[in-house]
């Protein structure tokens, strides 16, 4: 989606990510790069105890995972924009599969660029939602 030029994109359009299944080590690498060691994510035997009955990726983990299997394409994409209503509806846990499926929902030409709203959510196979965010991201124009 964001391979091409503002001016090729429609509302409505959607992309596909591949997946990419969560690890031990994501949860782990996650914790120490934001600082976030609380024991839901990083120790097993008090998740155990939990609600959730295992260890879990951190909310923002899963928001920057998904982000992450978008492609963004210089030199079009000018930068991320901004970020609303993000919101988490079921547990991440290990060797769970997600891809990113991005709907395209509003366009704006602007001074700065073409301002592209969409619809990022995680999804696993069976297409069931663990995360949505509405995001804005700046492209570049070509006129």
């Amino acid at each position: 989606m964001f391979d091409q030029a503002f001016e090729a994109l429609a509302v409505g359009d959607v992309y596909l990510s591949p997946a990419r299944t969560v690890t031990a080590s994501d949860l782990d690498t996650f914790a120490d790069w934001s600082g976030d060691h609380y024991p839901l994510h990083t120790d097993a035997l008090y998740a155990k105890g939990t609600v959730y009955g295992e260890r879990i990726l951190h909310g923002l983990g899963v928001l920057s995972l998904v982000f992450g299997l978008v492609p963004l394409q210089a030199p079009e994409v000018l930068a991320l924009y901004g970020m609303n209503r993000v919101r988490f509806f079921r547990p991440v846990t290990i060797g769970t599969a997600l891809h990113a499926r991005v709907e395209c929902k509003a366009l704006k030409a602007t001074a700065a660029g073409g301002l592209v709203t969409v619809l990022l959510t995680a999804e696993d196979e069976a297409a069931a939602a663990y995360m949505v965010a509405e995001m804005m991201i700046l492209m570049r124009r070509q006129t």
